[in-house]
């Protein structure tokens, strides 16, 4: 089940308006195209250093080099480029932003959504502490392994479901947009899930999941930023064994719920409710 499914839609459609340049940092460029698309390098001199916004004078980026970093410690720093006055910012795609106009101490340019951005460079020396602790490895959900176990009676029979959350350090990176439309990249450690179904000592079914084995039920460009986060033994009936698994994008409330069955010759399907025995 898909909750806060206009939240996703809006993200959706802003990714889409802003993919037009994707092949600026990914594509090799042909000889034809080397002596027209040249990185502008005296543009991407002048935007070294630390930006503010003119109407709140809150920091926005610091440039360095041919990176990109941002207040706190949540977000990853991102390769850019500048060419035919276009700011490129790089990740797991790439949007671009019309420069407007880009010197010494004032930096213009539009959004994705087209609004005018107006920043200036920062002079406020204690903007520098903004930076101190810029994330450099991916985020993990958990800090060890997480063990669930439930038992439930059918047909006077006593089953134990078990689940083990082991952090993974398969990466995962969420693509979202500041206030003024600048691309941010959160990375983030997937889990792999382990089940297994119990009858007194007897195993009766065990498996690893990824996110991967919900592909068929997930929306693809949901899954490339979800995570599995959670899974539970939610009960037995005449079909066999039931789990839910939780599949959702980092620090929001969009969610998939995907349930599991295990029939009792051990064969697994995936649901999208769970299914009421005849």
């Amino acid at each position: 089940m898909l909750k806060d499914m206009n939240k996703l839609i809006q993200v959706g459609c802003v990714l889409g308006a802003a993919l037009g340049s994707l092949c600026a940092c990914h594509r090799p460029m042909e000889p034809a195209e080397t002596a027209i698309v040249v990185e502008d390098t005296v543009a991407k001199k002048s935007l070294q250093g630390i930006w503010a916004d003119d109407s709140g004078d809150v920091v926005q980026f610091r440039a360095e080099g041919d990176s990109l970093y941002y207040p706190g410690r949540e977000s990853q720093p991102l390769y850019f480029k500048v060419l035919n006055g276009q700011l490129m910012i790089c990740g797991t795609d790439t949007v671009s932003y019309r420069i407007m106009q880009l010197d010494s101490n004032k930096f213009w340019y539009h959004s994705i959504t087209g609004e005018l951005i107006k920043l200036h460079r920062s002079e406020y020396e204690l903007d520098s502490l903004e930076f101190l602790n810029v994330l450099r490895e991916p985020i993990a959900l958990y800090d060890s392994v997480v063990q669930k176990d439930s038992v439930v009676m059918f047909d006077r029979h006593r089953y134990r479901g078990y689940v083990y959350i082991n952090p993974s350090t398969m990466r995962v990176v969420k693509t979202s947009y500041n206030e003024n439309g600048i691309k941010i990249e959160q990375a983030f450690y997937d889990n792999v899930i382990h089940i297994c179904v119990y009858e007194g000592k007897k195993s009766l079914y065990a498996k690893d999941f990824t996110k991967k084995d919900f592909e068929a039920l997930v929306d693809a460009k949901f899954l490339q930023n979800a995570v599995l986060g959670d899974m539970d033994f939610i009960g037995v009936d005449s079909r066999g064994f039931w789990y839910e698994a939780s599949l959702c994008i980092p620090d929001e409330t969009s969610c998939y719920q995907v349930y599991i069955q295990i029939s009792p010759e051990g064969e697994m399907s995936l649901h999208n409710e769970m299914q009421t025995a005849p």
